[in-house]
């Protein structure tokens, strides 16, 4: 009870904040996600069948907690759009698809160190066969993801992406798993109905991904119109429609894949900008092997195409007075914003372009321009972190109001979006005020 009551005054505070229903909406998502986290353990203590060893249960328990995890993780991974207002966007679906990998992955010990299953074995060893089987591919999937084992293995895409597209096979082999061995949900039929239908919408988001999505993602074919390499390593990209154009709002994002001779998975980028025509214009920096290649060979009159739009980092969602902050090629989503606006608007925008000297700021002159023509609606303050130092909320406050009631969208390397996040924060901006666009499951 009194967990119940902590999460409905939660979603009370969430409520009666004062700001857009968007951005309350975009809090449901992550609150299910934990509060169903809180309510299977409180259901299995309720319904616990007697006569189960205490520390069997609570093996079990963490069993049926991996399986929750990782089906919420299938039903994140879907790229469903429909499910973007509830969590803010693909990319923070991402997000929250990681972490419950990682819990997971977490709970995986106390189900094992309990010795979960084992004196069933005998009972159903293709039961224990399939756990051992799981159990291998769930850490094989995790430990390929790792940043360092990944460099390491150095494992070409195709092959990560065929081992991530077995996850929602393992996660159906752990279920029957559980179905075979656990006696805490064979000796309650209410926990194995609730158990059944946590590892069967897994099961069924992973069907609908593989299935439906793949063929009926919005897709849009498109040419390479125009290249340009601002900098050795920015690459500004413009496509043309071939046929329909996706639809979109400044600021989202979209899964681009090249083909012809110089073909290239699909990668997100945000879009930084689009014409009436329904033309595209990409802003790339190279990172990786990847679009380091993409930077040295794509040219014009390569085919190409389009998936999306995706995201929901979005400017609309502030008040009048807005403070933008990017970071590098970070700069993609507020180029599109830029175009998006009008002098005649009620807002009010200080953004700050921060990149580490004068030279790497290759859109700089671009945001000059801009500023003339929203005057007085936009002011440009670049920040060179090389001569100046990075950018923190006390240069901001400096330079333009700061209060409670300030918007702040932010988007650039991780490390900068979290320190100055919480840096804005300590100054008095509401965490709900503070957007940032998470980009890095890229």
């Amino acid at each position: 009870m009194p967990v119940v009551l902590t999460f409905l005054v939660y979603a009370g505070r969430i409520l009666s904040r004062p700001m857009d229903a968007r951005l309350k909406q975009r809090q449901a998502g992550p609150f299910l996600v934990l509060a169903l986290a809180v309510v299977i353990p409180a259901l299995w203590v309720q319904f616990r069948p007697t006569g189960l060893a205490t520390l069997y249960f609570w093996g079990e328990l963490a069993g049926v907690w991996v399986i929750y995890l990782l089906s919420c993780s299938l039903v994140l991974a879907t790229r469903a759009r429909w499910l973007e207002p509830w969590f803010g966007g693909l990319d923070r679906m991402y997000l929250w698809h990681k972490r419950a990998t990682v819990l997971a992955t977490v709970a995986l010990a106390p189900h094992l160190l309990t010795g979960s299953g084992a004196t069933r074995s005998y009972d159903s060893p293709v039961g224990l066969g399939l756990g051992v089987v799981a159990l291998l591919g769930l850490l094989a999937l995790v430990l390929v993801s790792l940043p360092r084992v990944e460099k390491t293995l150095r494992l070409p895409y195709r092959w990560w992406l065929f081992l991530h597209r077995l996850t929602g096979m393992f996660v159906l082999v752990a279920l029957v798993h559980g179905v075979l061995l656990d006696r805490v949900v064979g000796g309650s039929p209410l926990l194995m109905t609730v158990y059944l239908i946590i590892g069967g919408i897994g099961v069924l988001a992973y069907a609908y991904a593989e299935l439906v999505m793949r063929r009926r993602a919005p897709t849009a074919s498109y040419v390479v119109d125009r290249v340009d390499r601002p900098s050795a390593t920015i690459l500004d990209l413009t496509l043309a429609p071939v046929g329909g154009a996706v639809a979109l709002r400044a600021g989202q994002f979209v899964f681009l894949r090249v083909g012809g001779d110089d073909a290239s998975r699909d990668r997100p980028f945000t879009v930084a900008g689009s014409d009436p025509h329904g033309g595209l214009r990409l802003t790339i920096r190279s990172r990786g092997r990847g679009t380091t290649a993409m930077h040295a060979r794509l040219k014009p009159g390569l085919p190409a195409s389009v998936t999306g739009p995706y995201g929901m980092f979005d400017y609309t969602l502030g008040r009048d007075h807005q403070v933008w902050v990017a970071g590098g090629i970070g700069i993609s989503p507020f180029l599109a914003w830029l175009s998006a606006l009008h002098a005649d608007d009620a807002y009010r925008v200080d953004l700050f372009y921060s990149t580490a000297t004068e030279a790497d700021a290759v859109y700089l002159d671009e945001l000059h321009a801009a500023e003339r023509r929203l005057a007085p609606v936009l002011r440009v303050h670049p920040v060179f972190t090389r001569a100046e130092g990075h950018l923190t909320a006390a240069t901001i406050a400096a330079l333009t109001d700061l209060t409670a009631g300030t918007h702040v969208f932010l988007c650039g390397p991780d490390p900068m979006v979290r320190t100055l996040g919480r840096d804005l924060h300590r100054r008095g901006v509401p965490r709900d005020y503070i957007h940032s666009e998470t980009f890095s499951f890229r």
